[in-house]
């Protein structure tokens, strides 16, 4: 349930697009796409996860 709420706030929020097409068994679907400020947000959310993940990997890395 949580999904489609999460689709509808990044559309809302102008960092996916969305419209309706046919899927490959001819039925009805709604297709995304990242936009343009989608793909900005996501460079910068990996970067920031990079960030961090490099910085937990130190710490366990770390003898006592």
């Amino acid at each position: 349930g949580s999904l489609y709420p999460a689709l509808y706030r990044l559309e809302h929020q102008g960092l996916i697009a969305s419209e309706w097409g046919e899927s490959e068994n001819k039925r009805k679907a709604k297709f995304y796409r990242l936009t343009d400020a989608g793909k900005k947000r996501l460079r910068a959310e990996q970067e920031k996860w990079g960030r961090f993940s490099a910085a937990v990997a130190g710490i366990l890395s770390t003898e006592a």
